[in-house]
């Protein structure tokens, strides 16, 4: 390699001019090459060095600007071969220390085996004149550290995978990379972006049978980690086979998965509870098994919910006087209902309030605020996510964080407050627990002591969390915790539709279209058939449409909702469609298949408890640096993301109805494709509708929107909370 044009660090993209060694020759679509003439090489590589040797794999290609190049797909670093490569490999940046003079005296000393040398008998540099011993030893240290570098990576782009998968894995692994992945390959699904797939690919190569105990103690256990993704705690230990096996092939026996199921728990990387079955003999098939720590938050979960159950009388924090006085001076009257839910929820150590929109849970909470802070109790408000959290405050014109904020989180220890110290509160009031996975909702619990309160406040008809657990139907199907469930709409305004709509929908019934005449109603449904159709027609509708009739900045006050993220009207092709409307215009930088540009929205895919920025937290792209870094203003804070840390952000134009939990925007637009009928289910329907404040604009297929509204079953997670509930309350 005699110069490096270009490297990325990140994408490990690289363009080199290399000098094809003696006797090499190719012949490609453009005509001939013959050494010694310099090429130009692309393609993706682990830090490059002049002078070093390297053997390229790849094709002719021919670039429009620069004309004949080697397009390499796979790449091997060898020793220089000859005495002038050997001075200005040593003499590179990655030998600190070494300028040309000392390298050409070190060559000239140990001649052409100087790496091998060095590596074997690193004293033989003593006899180097000028080298100093500092010198000499960070060298030894450096050759020796780069060699088995090269080793590493040699040996696992040997099997197959990338460099860019290579740096990722030697980077998590560490030095003893190669010994792990040889000792058990399946150590790989540990590092990010590594499938089971592609690592059982990996084992297969390196000469692992298909029922080789250690692939099958892996497909045990990335059965229950699937699971999880897909919303179960647990699975019960029948299906846990079946899934394994359906995962692993026909070479895993049943015999084997549950030796394999055997070694996993021995290991303490899964776990049986048995203290629920009616007794020892009970089917096997039925045993719950879990990863350790969704049991473990399971279990503690209904433990600690139950200890503050199990709290001794607790003093009502309003009267109905006091109340009635509240109605007064607000000039608000309560339902009889509401009444008995504010009075309810501030007599007990643990209530629960549900209902739908427009049925005044967010007058109760502002009340239930104000009596307790007027009774002289700390109130902490708190949601899942950071939209939700804003909701709230605006809400109740009081301070509100997500419950990651309020327990402080402190990684990798966890969080600051936690069984032994509790939040110091009078009432924790914790707002949209539908999107509360157990994991989160374990941790909350633990960290609330008596005489701290606990109020939960959700719609059991939204969408369940994206994360394992089924909390809030859990807690209402165990009927162990005080529950208010408000069901009379109040919200009754002629011109709004969307409350009425979203009942409507629940209860199985088409949404009502505004009436001929009405010049701005709140409801609108724009039909189309064919899927590019209803994606060009909802592109027009959100940027043209809308603004002109209602005035709205589409860019900020415009929400795209859609049930998926690939094919047509998917979240995916949404964003890069609606980016091209917003037309900002500036810098941009291109990363994993997505252009971010200034100006995009964004979305945040993961908690990342060093920048404090959670999963679900939207912001914007306020920079986009000329090295790639892009600068992300959210509501209270910047962050910046240098281009290897884009992998945790999203194009948020369009999001999915998942992804909008917490949300409420002031319009949300859907698009109805009959292409993900998959998706098209009455709860996403209803909790994307729910989203809007003020508008909502269905643009698609009739049969798609028919399909969602009578589409009512779920599939079910597979849980035993509501059992440890009922079990904790004994």
């Amino acid at each position: 390699m005699e110069r490096i044009t270009y490297h990325d660090e990140d994408s490990l993209y690289t363009v080199l001019r290399v000098l094809p060694e003696s006797g090499f020759s190719a012949s490609g679509g453009t005509g001939s090459l013959f050494a010694p003439v310099r090429v130009t090489a692309v393609g993706r590589m682990l830090e490059p060095i002049e002078g070093q040797r390297v053997r390229l794999e790849g094709t002719w290609g021919r670039h429009a600007t620069h004309g004949d190049q080697f397009e390499f797909n796979s790449n091997l670093p060898l020793d220089p071969g000859d005495e002038e490569g050997l001075i200005r490999y040593l003499s590179s940046k990655a030998f600190d220390g070494i300028g040309e003079t000392i390298a050409q005296r070190i060559v000239e000393k140990l001649g052409t085996g100087t790496l091998d040398i060095i590596r074997d008998h690193p004293e033989s540099l003593e006899a180097v004149s000028g080298l100093r011993a500092t010198v000499r030893k960070r060298l030894v240290a450096a050759v020796q550290a780069r060699h088995a570098q090269h080793q590493t990576a040699a040996f696992l782009m040997s099997l197959g995978l990338g460099p860019v998968r290579t740096q990722t894995i030697m980077a998590t692994l560490g030095s003893n990379c190669e010994s792990q992945v040889r000792e058990d390959p399946y150590v790989l699904i540990s590092v990010r972006g590594m499938a089971f797939r592609s690592t059982d690919k990996v084992a297969l190569e390196l000469g692992l049978e298909l029922d080789d105990p250690r692939r099958l103690v892996a497909g045990i256990e990335q059965s229950l980690k699937q699971a999880a993704d897909d919303g179960h705690s647990l699975l019960r230990q029948g299906d846990l086979m079946t899934a394994a096996h359906d995962l692993l092939g026909s070479k895993a026996t049943t015999e084997g998965l549950e030796s394999a199921l055997q070694d996993l728990i021995r290991q303490d990387r899964a776990w049986i509870d048995r203290s629920l079955l009616p007794d020892e003999e009970a089917n096997h098939a039925l045993h719950p098994v879990y990863l350790p720590y969704l049991g473990t938050s399971e279990r503690e979960l209904a433990k600690n919910i139950g200890r503050l159950l199990n709290v001794n009388k607790v003093e009502a924090l309003a009267s109905r006087d006091q109340l009635q006085k509240l109605e007064k001076r607000t000039g608000i009257e309560l339902h009889e209902d509401q009444r008995a839910a504010v009075l309810g929820l501030l007599a007990s150590p643990v209530a629960l309030l549900t209902g739908g929109p427009g049925v005044g849970k967010t007058t109760i909470v502002r009340w239930i605020a104000d009596l307790a802070t007027a009774a002289g109790y700390k109130v902490k408000l708190a949601s899942p996510t950071g939209r939700a959290a804003k909701r709230l405050s605006e809400a109740t014109q009081r301070p509100a964080s997500t419950i990651h904020r309020l327990l402080k989180m402190q990684p990798p220890d966890g969080f600051e407050h936690n069984a032994r110290k509790p939040l110091e509160a009078g009432i924790v009031l914790v707002d949209e627990i539908s999107m509360l996975d157990v994991v989160l909702a374990h941790h909350l619990v633990s960290a609330i002591a008596a005489p701290t309160r606990l109020i939960l406040v959700g719609d059991p008809d939204q969408l369940p969390s994206v994360g394992a657990g089924n909390v809030l139907a859990d807690l209402l199907a165990s009927g162990v915790i005080p529950t208010h469930r408000l069901t009379q709409v109040f919200r009754q305004d002629e011109q709004s539709l969307i409350v009425s709509n979203a009942h409507r929908v629940l209860a199985g019934e088409m949404p009502e279209l505004p009436a001929p005449g009405v010049r701005q109603a709140s409801f609108y449904f724009f039909r189309a058939e064919d899927p590019v159709m209803i994606e060009d027609r909802l592109i027009e509708v959100v940027s043209k449409r809308i603004p002109e009739k209602f005035g709205l900045d589409w860019t900020e006050d415009v929400q795209v909702i859609a049930p998926m993220y690939k094919g047509d009207a998917g979240v995916d092709a949404l964003n890069s469609r609606l980016r091209d409307a917003a037309n900002y215009g500036g810098r941009e930088v291109e990363r994993n298949g997505h252009v971010w540009r200034t100006g995009d929205r964004v979305i945040q895919t993961r908690n990342d408890y060093e920048k404090n920025v959670f999963n679900g937290d939207m912001g914007r792209i306020s920079q986009v640096s000329a090295d790639g870094v892009i600068t992300v203003k959210f509501s209270d804070q910047i962050q910046s993301y240098s281009k290897g840390e884009l992998n945790d952000l999203r194009p948020a134009f369009a999001i999915t109805v998942h992804r909008s939990q917490g949300g409420e925007y002031p319009c949300v637009v859907m698009p109805l494709v009959r292409g993900h009928r998959v998706m098209l289910q009455r709860n996403l329907l209803y909790t994307a509708i729910t989203r809007a404040k003020q508008l909502v604009v269905l643009v698609g297929s009739e049969i798609a929107l028919r399909w969602a509204v009578e589409t009512a079953e779920q599939a079910q997670r597979m849980s035993m909370l509501k059992e440890r509930l009922i079990e904790a309350r004994k």
